[in-house]
């Protein structure tokens, strides 16, 4: 009677739970990797205050100031396997960095956004109780003009052929504005535009 190999077999035994633990791990990390979101980036661009342009404005008569604010609305879905589901998003603009000073707000209506794209809104809204004294005379002393900008929703994300439950989806936009109406980051977006067309152009001419 030969005697049985109990050594051999615990290391079988042993062998057969390491290989499950590391099946499980790796399950349990692609399920993570499929359930995990991120949320979509927002941004305030393209904002033009014509009441503080100063080529359209050659008085300080506030009455007769356009009280509108133009704007679009940017929001990227940088996830290349869900897409997103936004509700209604309300944006609600502050005159200064707090919200002390309301002066408006705009909603956009709900809408799809696939995997990986990115959606452009324009609004207007008509600005009331704006301090435009403060602002005046913020743009005309070289300074700028800050407003602070609120967009909030309830989203919910896509996995393959169902939605997860919504999720509260808020971002704080802040907005500096100067004497051409227009934002210092929009202006810089429009000088790199026309220096790289510029630069298109030569490398064709040299």
């Amino acid at each position: 009677m030969s005697d049985y190999d109990f050594s051999s077999s615990k290391n079988s035994c042993a062998c057969h739970c390491v290989k499950l633990i590391v099946s499980l791990g790796v399950t349990a990390l692609i399920l993570w990797l499929s359930l995990r979101t991120t949320k979509p980036k927002c941004s305030i661009r393209d904002v033009y205050v014509r009441g503080l342009d100063k080529s359209v404005n050659s008085d300080n008569n506030v009455t007769r100031r356009d009280k509108n604010i133009s704007f679009q609305l940017n929001v990227k879905n940088e996830m290349k396997e869900k897409g997103v589901r936004y509700d209604d998003i309300t944006l609600n603009f502050y005159y200064g960095t707090n919200t002390s000073y309301p002066i408006g707000n705009f909603t956009f209506d709900g809408f799809k956004q696939g995997k990986d794209k990115e959606a452009f809104k324009s609004g207007m809204i008509e600005t009331s109780n704006m301090p435009w004294d403060d602002a005046i005379k913020a743009v005309s002393n070289r300074s700028k003009a800050v407003f602070r900008v609120d967009v909030s929703s309830r989203i919910k994300y896509k996995i393959t052929f169902w939605y997860t439950k919504k999720h509260d989806y808020f971002v704080e936009n802040k907005v500096e504005i100067d004497d051409t109406g227009k934002s210092s980051a929009q202006q810089l977006h429009c000088c790199f535009g026309v220096f790289g067309l510029t630069l298109f152009v030569l490398s064709f001419l040299i």
